[in-house]
Order: C-alpha cells, then structure tokens, then sequence
C-alpha cells in the first residue's frame, strides 16, 4: 500500500478498501489481497504467517498476525475474509453522498473487503496509539464464500483463544450477532417409474418439510427432471434456540426416514454452516459495553445466512458478528457508505481497547 494511505485514523479504512477493491480476489485466488494486507501488516510491527488451504483445485492460505499485548488479558482471535464470491474488478463509483458501489457488472465486494480494511484500520489504531489491549491474533480467511473453507480447514485456530470478533455481517454498523441459524441441505436422485411415482415422491418430500421436528424448518427448493430419472433438492434450516448436539440429531433421523420412505437411488447430505448462540456469553455483554462508549447505537440481531462464525463457534470460540454496513451482497447493486467504514473503525478500537 502507499504511504499515503496508512494513517492511523478512522480514515485508513476508507484507504484501505479502495486499494483492497482493486485487486480481484475470488475464493481461491486471494493471493494477491493476502500479499497486500500482509505487508501492511509487518510494516506496522506485527508478526505475519501463512497458512496453507486447498480450495476447490486450489491452493490458496488463511493469513494470520499477531499483536501482542498485555498478558494478563484474555486473547481476542479477530476474524473477517479475503474472497469475493465472484471473479472481477468492479468499477468503483463514490457518489456525491458518500454511497460507493460499482459501475460495471461486477459486484463491489465490500462483503468482506470493507471488514478486512476495517480490522487493519483499527488495529492500527489500536497498537499506534499505545492503547492497552489483550494480545491480538488477526485471521483473513480465505474461502468464506465457498462454506468457510479456510477457517473448517483451519489447524491454527484453538479453542484457548475463545473470545472472537467475527466482521462480516450484513447489517448496519452497529449490529451485534448474538446468534447465528445454521443450515443444512439434502440431495436426492431417484429413478424413473412413471408420473405416478414422481409425484408420490413429491408429495412425500413436501409433508416431511411440515412435520421436520421442533427448532427445524425446511423446504423442496427444487424437483426437477434429470439424468433418467428426477432430482429433489432440499434446505434445512436450524433455530439457534435449539442446542446444536440435539437439533443435528433431530436433522439425521428425519434424514433416514425420507430415505426410507421414497428409496432414492441416491443420497447426498451437507451441513454448509451450524446453528450458534452467544447471548448468554459474557464477551457478548463485554463487547457491547465497550462499544456503547462511542455514539454510534448499538443493537442486537440474529443472523440467517452463515458465515465464519458459525464455524467458529463449533470449534468451541466465542463469536461476536459485527456488522459492516454493506447492502445487497453478492449483486450488482452492493453499495457501502463512507460513514459506515469510520463509524465501523471506531467501534473496533473500543472493543479492543481497555478502558
């Protein structure tokens, strides 16, 4: 990165993400982002390391630093993402209003490049003003976009440090996920045997997703024909008011009985993210407290779509999702606003810093 950008204000972040917008990163080609961030990074004072992760038929890697800080306090693992779930540069606008989106088919990518320069604008704010702070350990995952490969493939990450800070939500800054749904999906091919067959295969897979099991609902998002035969494909969603342990069990058994009722010739299932909930963990409280020093109004949410934090949260970590402030993710019209990079970059340096 230029000199230019790297002041140690609210403003870096804005710098950060444009230069960020520029380099196209893809989930398994986050290389070049990594590089980038990394040396900034090490400029800064802080130890850098890479971690080796096969995405799809590539290799890319999870990019970690370190802060060190004061011993006495409880590790904070900080977490946000390098890819992009499509290939491209976007052609970066910044309107008049302060709105920044792209001007070309390529979405802008602010999930998660305006959390990436948000966590290295705070930091260094962190670690330049001489603030107090707990050792830091910095995660850029890579593969986020395809089921959090980088974090699930993760050896590095360790339950010992359990107090996380996930920034990647889509929702206004400001926004604390408390908890997370999780979600699962069943494929299923069966065999031609005449209409008959295909649309008692059909009705059964719409009764199962009406009677799935508390803390559980699902739905046949497709029934289409193929290969000889006929394809269903259905989605599995898990309430976090449900303990993970029991609601996987229940989702297993409703899982055998449908293939036990319609006997397909094939069966496939996956769990793409599990249900989480932190409203009861300290750190939560902790988190808000800390951020509720600045003016910005904080709030409470749960999440639908998955993330690392879900995964996170498996792996025994306490994850708090804070929102980036980015709309419409993933499409043409994704959009961030100048102010909601600040005010993000703000209420990072209060959650890291002791009072």
């Amino acid at each position: 990165m230029r000199a230019g950008s790297r002041a140690a204000d609210e403003e870096s972040a804005l710098a950060f993400f444009l230069e960020l917008l520029r380099i196209d990163s893809p989930s398994g080609s986050e290389q070049r982002a990594a590089r980038v961030c990394g040396a900034w990074m090490e400029e800064l004072g802080l130890s850098v390391d890479w971690e080796p992760v096969t995405i799809g038929d590539s290799v890319s890697a999870n990019l970690w630093a370190h802060a060190p800080g004061d011993p006495a306090l409880d590790p904070v693992l900080v977490c946000a993402h390098l890819d992009t779930r499509w290939a491209g540069v976007p052609d970066v606008r910044r309107r008049a209003d302060g709105w920044i989106e792209s001007g070309n088919d390529v979405p802008l990518g602010a999930d998660d490049k305006a959390g990436v320069a948000a966590v290295m604008a705070g930091v260094a704010r962190v670690v330049r003003d001489g603030r107090r702070h707990p050792p830091i350990h910095i995660l850029f995952s890579v593969g986020e976009e395809m089921g959090s490969a980088g974090v699930r493939a993760s050896r590095r990450i360790s339950s010992r440090v359990r107090r996380a800070l996930v920034v990647d939500a889509e929702a206004p800054v400001g926004t604390l996920v408390d908890a997370g749904y999780g979600q699962a999906r069943l494929w299923l091919r069966y065999p031609a045997r005449g209409e008959a067959h295909r649309f008692s295969v059909w009705r059964a897979l719409q009764e199962a997703t009406k009677r799935i099991g508390p803390g559980l609902t699902g739905e046949l998002v497709r029934f289409l024909p193929a290969d000889a035969g006929f394809e269903a494909e259905l989605a599995v969603w898990f309430s976090p008011d449900v303990a993970w342990r029991i609601a996987k069990a229940r989702y297993q058994s409703w899982v055998a009985e449908i293939e036990r009722r319609t006997a397909p010739r094939a069966a496939r299932s996956e769990i793409l993210y599990p249900a989480y909930d932190v409203r009861s963990s300290s750190w939560l409280h902790d988190v808000r407290r800390r951020m509720e020093r600045e003016p910005t109004p904080i709030i409470c949410a749960r999440m639908r779509d998955g993330c690392d934090a879900n995964w996170l949260a498996s792996m025994g970590l306490l994850p708090v999702n804070v929102g980036v402030g980015y709309e419409s993710a993933h499409t043409r019209a994704e959009r961030i606003h100048e102010e909601s990079l600040a005010q993000l970059t703000q209420l990072l340096v209060a959650a890291l810093s002791e009072p």
